[in-house]
C-alpha cells in the first residue's frame, strides 16, 4: 500500500514537471508560432480595441456597439482580397463578359439596403443551422525523457454562438462577408494517462471543460460568374480567427490541469477554426451546387415559359449587385426564334430616391415576346357567339348598315370571329403601357339547321390600347383598356358596303367583350423570377421609357435552405436545399 502511494506521488510529480515543461513549450510555441503567422499574413485581429462608439465600416455605415471597431485593412490581409474601400461611389466594378449569353431582358438589382438584409439573413440562417457544431476529437502524444501522456480531448460541441457586427463589402475580387465579435460556448471532454518507467501503473484522470469563445472573427469572399445560364458561385478566400478562449475544467486536480489547458488552448484553437472555416466552405459549396440546378425556365401555362437563364457574369458596385436574366416568352408548343433585344438594360437600376431592397427592371422585349408566343401559338383569337339579348348577333340588326347582308341571309344568326392577325406591339413608357395590333373579324352566318358557319365579310381592324400594370403575389398582371380602332373592309361575299357604318358597332363589341376576355389573361399575369422562400413586401411599380420596374423590399420567409448533420461524420455537415 505504501510503495502504491509513494508510486503514485512520485508519478504526479515527474507528471505535474513535465506537464509544466510542456505547457510551458506549448504556450510559447503557440504564441510565437500565432504571433509569426499573423505578422506575416498582417492577421493579428479583424477587430481592433477601441472606445464604446460607433461601429464604422469602409461603406460609412455605422452601428452602435461595445469596444469593437472593424479594421477592414486587417480583414482585407486575412482574406488576401482587396475590398476596394476608397471606392464607395456607383462604378461597376467587375462587368459583364464580352461573350455574353445575350442582352438581359430582366435585370435584378440589390440596393445596399437588400445588401445588408441578405447579409443578416444568412448569418442568421447560418449560426442556426451550423450550431450545434461537432469538433473533431483532439488527441495528443507527448513523450520525453520521464515519460510519456498520451490525451483526449473528445466530445467537443460548439453551441449558443451570437454576433456582435457584421457586414458586407462588394469588391474587384467579389462578395465578402464577415462577422466579429462572436461569441460561443464549447463543451468536451477530456482525459489524459501518463506512463513511465519510474511509476508501476499508469496515472490517469479525466473530466468535462467548458469554453467561452470571444471576439472570434469569421470572413469569407466568394466571386459569382454565369455559367452554362446559371450563375456559380467560388469560394476564393475563408478564414476564422480566434481572439480569447477562457476555459474552465471539472474534475482532476484543478491545480495540476491548468497547464493542461495552456498545452491545449493551440489545438482547441485550430480546430474551431478549422471547422468553422470548412464548415463556410462546404454550405458555399452546396449553394453553388444548387444554384446549379436552378430551373432555365419558369412554365407559365401549358403554351409558354419564361426563359430565366443568366446572361452575363453579375454586376458589381460598392453599392448594388445586379443579375441579368434573358427574360423571353418561349413555347412550350412550337418554338421559333425571337428576335434580340434592341436595347440593353442600363445597369443599377433603382427608382429614384427610393430605398427599397430590390428591383426588377422588365423591358418591353418580355412583353412582346409573350405576344408573339401566344399570337404563334393561335391563342390571340376569340368567336363571340353570344351577346346579352342577341344584340348584334342577328342579321336583323345589321340590315339598315348591311342591307345586302340581311337580305341574303335574314333572320340568321351570327358568330363574330376576332383573329389578330400579326402579333402585337408593346410599347413601354413614362406615360404607361400602350399596345397597338392588327386584328380580322370574320362575320360568319350561321345554318339554323345544320348550325354551319359561313363566313361572309370580313373587317380588318387597328386596334390601340392603354393598359396599367400591377403586382399580385409576386406575379406581373395587367388590365387593359381599349383607346382607339379604325376599320377597313378587307373582303366581302355580300357586296361593298360602306364600312364606316359598322365601326361604332365593332367598337361596341371589342371594348364590351374582346377587351374583357383579353383582361381574364392579363390579371393572371406571370411570376417575378423570385427566389423560393422570399416574398415581396410594399411593392410599387414605376414606367420608364423602354422598361417597367417593380421596386420591392423583401422579406426572408425560410425553407431556401437547411443544413443537416450527418449520422456519425464528426464536424461534417451537408446543405440541403428545399426547391
Amino acid at each position: 500500500m505504501g510503495l502504491a502511494l509513494a508510486g503514485r506521488a512520485a508519478g504526479l510529480l515527474w507528471l505535474s514537471v513535465l506537464l509544466v515543461s510542456s505547457a510551458t513549450s506549448s504556450a510559447l510555441d503557440f504564441s510565437n508560432k500565432v504571433h509569426d503567422v499573423l505578422d506575416r499574413a498582417g492577421r493579428k485581429s479583424i477587430l481592433q480595441s477601441g472606445t464604446p462608439s460607433d461601429l464604422t465600416s469602409s461603406s460609412g455605415r455605422s452601428m452602435k456597439g461595445r469596444e469593437y471597431k472593424i479594421d477592414l485593412s486587417n480583414l482585407e490581409r486575412i482574406l488576401g482580397v482587396k475590398l476596394n474601400q476608397e471606392n464607395s461611389g456607383g462604378e461597376i466594378l467587375r462587368k459583364s463578359r464580352a461573350d455574353t449569353a445575350g442582352s438581359a431582358g430582366i435585370l435584378g438589382t440589390l440596393s445596399e439596403q437588400g445588401l445588408v438584409y441578405v447579409k443578416e439573413v444568412l448569418v442568421n440562417e447560418i449560426l442556426a443551422e451550423v450550431t450545434p457544431l461537432d469538433i473533431p476529437d483532439i488527441i495528443t502524444r507527448v513523450n520525453s525523457p520521464i515519460g510519456r501522456v498520451d490525451t483526449t480531448i473528445t466530445q467537443i460541441v460548439l453551441s449558443g454562438a451570437t454576433v456582435h457586427y457584421s457586414d458586407i463589402e462588394l469588391g474587384q475580387t467579389g462578395i465578402t462577408i464577415y462577422a466579429a465579435g462572436i461569441k460561443a460556448s464549447l463543451v468536451m471532454d477530456w482525459r489524459y494517462q501518463y506512463t513511465a518507467t519510474y511509476v508501476p501503473f499508469p496515472v490517469q484522470d479525466g473530466g468535462r471543460a467548458e469554453v467561452e469563445v470571444t471576439g472570434m472573427q469569421a470572413g469569407a469572399t466568394f466571386s459569382m460568374s454565369e455559367t452554362n445560364g446559371t450563375l456559380t458561385l467560388h469560394v476564393e478566400e475563408c478564414g476564422t480567427y480566434i481572439e480569447n478562449l477562457e476555459i474552465t475544467l471539472h474534475g482532476g486536480a484543478s491545480w495540476l490541469y491548468q497547464w493542461f489547458v495552456y498545452a491545449f488552448d493551440a489545438q482547441i484553437r485550430t480546430s474551431v477554426e478549422t471547422q468553422i472555416t470548412k464548415q463556410m466552405t462546404t454550405g458555399a459549396e452546396q449553394l453553388d451546387n444548387w444554384l446549379l440546378h436552378l430551373p432555365r425556365r419558369v412554365p407559365i401555362d401549358d403554351t409558354s415559359a419564361i426563359d430565366v437563364t443568366v446572361v452575363h457574369d453579375p454586376l458589381l458596385s460598392p453599392t448594388f449587385l445586379s443579375v441579368g436574366a434573358k427574360g423571353e416568352f418561349v413555347s412550350l408548343v412550337s418554338p421559333k426564334p425571337y428576335p434580340e433585344p434592341d436595347t440593353e438594360l442600363p445597369a443599377g437600376l433603382f427608382c429614384d430616391q427610393s430605398v427599397k431592397m430590390l428591383t426588377i427592371a422588365l423591358s418591353d422585349y418580355v412583353l412582346n415576346s409573350a405576344g408573339f408566343v401566344y399570337y404563334d401559338s393561335g391563342f390571340l383569337q376569340w368567336d363571340v357567339d353570344e351577346l346579352p339579348g342577341k344584340k348584334y348577333l342577328n342579321t336583323a340588326s345589321w340590315k339598315y348598315i348591311i342591307p345586302q347582308l340581311y337580305k341574303k341571309y335574314p333572320n340568321e344568326d351570327m358568330v363574330l370571329n376576332f383573329a389578330v392577325s400579326a402579333p402585337p406591339k408593346v410599347v413601354l413608357s413614362r406615360d404607361g403601357i400602350s399596345s397597338v395590333t392588327s386584328a380580322d373579324m370574320t362575320i360568319k352566318v350561321k345554318d339554323a339547321t345544320t348550325l354551319e358557319q359561313t363566313p361572309v365579310a370580313c373587317i380588318s381592324l387597328a386596334i390601340s390600347m392603354d393598359a396599367i400594370a400591377d403586382l399580385d403575389e409576386g406575379n406581373i398582371t395587367a388590365q387593359a383598356t381599349l383607346n382607339d380602332l379604325t376599320v377597313s373592309l378587307k373582303w366581302s361575299d355580300v357586296g361593298n358596303f360602306p364600312v364606316y357604318l359598322v365601326q361604332a358597332t365593332v367598337r361596341t363589341i371589342v371594348k364590351d367583350v374582346v377587351v374583357p376576355l383579353l383582361n381574364l389573361n392579363l390579371r393572371r399575369g406571370f411570376p417575378l423570377p423570385v427566389v423560393a422562400g422570399v416574398t415581396l413586401q410594399n411593392s410599387d411599380l414605376r414606367y420608364e421609357d423602354g422598361y417597367i420596374m417593380v421596386c420591392t423590399d423583401i422579406h426572408y420567409k425560410g425553407g431556401f435552405f437547411h443544413l443537416k448533420k450527418l449520422g456519425e461524420q464528426s464536424g461534417t455537415s451537408k446543405l440541403v436545399l428545399d426547391q
